[in-house]
């Protein structure tokens, strides 16, 4: 089990993207399921929503073992990490579900990176 950042998936669903070739060894490799906070999925979810191509993308994610969290997180624990890292609300969300789940996070966002738990 990993807990995944937007922009794994991101660069997983688009070629043009930078790390595509990376995201998709990386998910090809991780064991199932592949743990998503609601809000990442969130925004993964906004460009094919655009292109009016939502069920099928989330199709093609659950598909490869994309699980939405359904734990609840505390509102102050996110807060705290909020001051601690000074990382946005996202990325909050995704640390404080990988803790919760005592799962290590796949990323490419550096900043991310520095305060997840080695993977």
């Amino acid at each position: 089990m990993i807990v995944v950042d937007a922009s794994v998936l991101i660069a997983y669903l688009d070629r043009s993207e930078t790390h595509h070739d990376a995201a998709v060894r990386l998910l090809e490799e991780a064991v199932p399921p592949l743990i998503v906070h609601p809000i990442t999925v969130a925004e993964v979810m906004v460009a094919p929503t655009r292109r009016s191509a939502a069920e099928a993308v989330w199709s093609d994610l659950v598909a490869i073992g994309v699980e939405i969290d359904d734990a609840p997180l505390d509102p102050r624990a996110l807060a705290r990490l909020r001051v601690e890292t000074g990382c946005k609300m996202p990325d909050c969300c995704v640390l404080a579900t990988a803790s919760t789940r005592q799962a290590p996070i796949a990323t490419f966002d550096e900043r991310l990176r520095r305060f997840a738990a080695p993977e």
